[in-house]
């Protein structure tokens, strides 16, 4: 299935975003990839430099300039945010089966023989106890039609917990509600095999999120698993 990358990066995320390109094309079969998106939300031309190094790699600008001090802070909220509205005009533009992963995820090996092309979209399903029964780390709209009404629900459900709870995080709650309610064909693939936040031996993507063990950047990239990737390419 011949697909797009996506994924959305400032540069508070800069770092992670060069894991996140370089364990891409050390470990993944990309033959199938017809470009990897980075939508800049506030890159440094240094960095847009540096990413442009990659074939494929197509830094898509947004006019955004997000900037973040701490997790779930108003600038963290925009710039997660906004990925769904970016997807949604990429499959508008461009029409191509998509995958959206977040920039701090490191690839350890291929994953594009888990994706079932006869599914609608592809999610994936929470392993540890939450909030939500899914999370927005890695998001695949397979059937671009389906996906970008898919998509324009998510985001008005994203807007309406906002606005109706007191929720600090509402991307994934949104994701699930969205779900619930649109006629899909849904194929949920588990975070332990792609988006691992403690990795084993079959995890194809790790997942270096905020949590109270790691709440720092610094400390994300210093944990066990991400430690090798970091000495390795930055």
């Amino acid at each position: 299935m011949r697909h797009n990358i996506l994924t959305v990066v400032n540069e508070g995320y800069a770092d992670f975003g060069k894991l996140f390109l370089n364990s891409l094309f050390e470990n993944v079969d990309l033959q199938q990839v017809d470009k990897i998106l980075v939508h800049d939300t506030g890159l440094s031309q240094s960095t847009i430099e540096y990413y442009n190094y990659f074939p494929k790699v197509e830094i898509v600008p947004t006019g955004a300039n997000y900037r973040s001090n701490e997790i779930h802070d108003k600038g963290w909220k925009d710039n997660t945010y906004s990925k769904t509205k970016y997807l949604l005009e990429s499959l508008e533009e461009r029409g191509l089966p998509t995958l959206m992963i977040d920039s701090d995820c490191i690839f350890a090996s291929s994953f594009d023989d888990l994706i079932d092309e006869k599914a609608d979209i592809v999610v994936c399903s929470r392993n540890r106890e939450g909030f939500s029964k899914h999370i927005g780390s890695f998001f695949g709209a397979i059937n671009v039609e389906k996906s970008k009404d898919f998509l324009s629900k998510w985001i008005e459900n994203v807007e309406l917990l906002q606005n109706t709870t007191e929720m600090k995080h509402c991307e994934s709650p949104a994701l699930s509600k969205t779900i619930d309610e649109e006629l899909v064909v849904v194929q949920e693939l588990p975070e332990q095999l792609i988006s691992a936040v403690f990795p084993d031996n079959d995890s194809r993507i790790y997942h270096l999120k905020s949590d109270y063990y790691a709440t720092t950047i610094e400390q994300r990239l210093s944990l066990p698993h991400s430690t090798p990737f970091r000495k390795r390419y930055l």
